[in-house]
């Protein structure tokens, strides 16, 4: 929905976007490089090729947000096929906490991280349902002035649809203990941070990723000096924190004349969205 539409793309010349790539050459904007030559030669070829205005033009800096989730409701949209694919969200409502990186990351880690998860096992294992996929997981933001989410996602046969969502209700409310896979998911994740390096080019996008968020230091460093002496609690205590009985935008692409739009509306409204509101055309 944010591009062009076929009349205004017709009337566009090449001269025309090669000029709007010339402007850019006179906004605020960073060079990255990562390679073999030193700083005084990068510096060089910069000063040589690189050619900018006297004064760069600010750049308006806009982050999209998160909508607003006050109310319970349901979107659904047309997909012909035997299969749906369901995704509840919800906007936690809170600014970025550096402070809450462990309790977050061991939390996704034990609820929906792989096949020893909570969302694996008890979706797929202990609850006999055949789904496609199946994951949950608090979303962090990318910037500071952006909020946390919460988003399970669901793909299944549609006459499984009902089943599906009471069961993933059911364990994001009132989450499954077990110490048995806490255990794997922590020695997982600690050993994941004790083996992952930042090298060659992605050292440049970890520092801009930090910086969006108004950080110097890497994040991974007090995940993995915390995590090490948190507990089952410690999880149950985030669960109840950030995710139990939220309200929540409840999206359904599926074949609507298959689906049970008498149980959906005990999830909240429902609006069926066209093909044009989500494309454009």
């Amino acid at each position: 929905r944010t591009t062009l539409t076929n009349p205004a793309l017709e009337a566009m010349s090449s001269e025309m976007l090669l000029a709007k790539i010339g402007e850019l050459m006179g906004k605020q904007h960073e060079v990255l490089y990562y390679g073999p030559q030193s700083e005084k030669e990068v510096t060089e070829a910069l000063a040589m090729h690189h050619k900018t205005s006297a004064e760069l033009q600010p750049l308006e800096k806009k982050h999209l947000q998160l909508l607003p989730t006050d109310e319970s409701k349901v979107l659904m949209a047309q997909y012909d096929a035997k299969q749906l694919y369901y995704l509840q969200y919800a906007n936690l409502g809170k600014q970025f906490d550096v402070a809450a990186d462990p309790e977050i990351t061991l939390y996704n880690e034990y609820f929906g991280g792989g096949m020893n998860s909570v969302v694996f096992q008890e979706m797929r294992e202990a609850r006999g349902l055949a789904f496609v996929s199946a994951q949950a997981s608090i979303m962090q933001p990318n910037y500071a002035d952006t909020k946390y989410g919460y988003m399970a996602f669901i793909a299944t046969q549609n006459d499984k649809m009902q089943m599906a969502i009471e069961a993933f209700d059911e364990i994001i409310n009132n989450m499954p203990e077990s110490e048995t896979a806490f255990k794997i998911a922590k020695e997982g994740l600690i050993s994941r941070l004790r083996t992952d390096r930042t090298v060659k080019e992605q050292v440049l996008w970890s520092f801009i990723g930090l910086r969006n968020l108004g950080l110097e230091e890497d994040r991974d460093k007090q995940i993995f000096e915390k995590v090490q002496a948190m507990t089952l609690a410690d999880v149950k205590a985030a669960q109840e924190k950030w995710v139990k009985n939220r309200k929540y935008v409840y999206g359904i692409l599926g074949d609507i004349q298959d689906l049970d739009l008498n149980y959906l509306k005990t999830l909240g409204p429902i609006r069926t969205v066209s093909q044009e509101e989500i494309f454009g055309y």
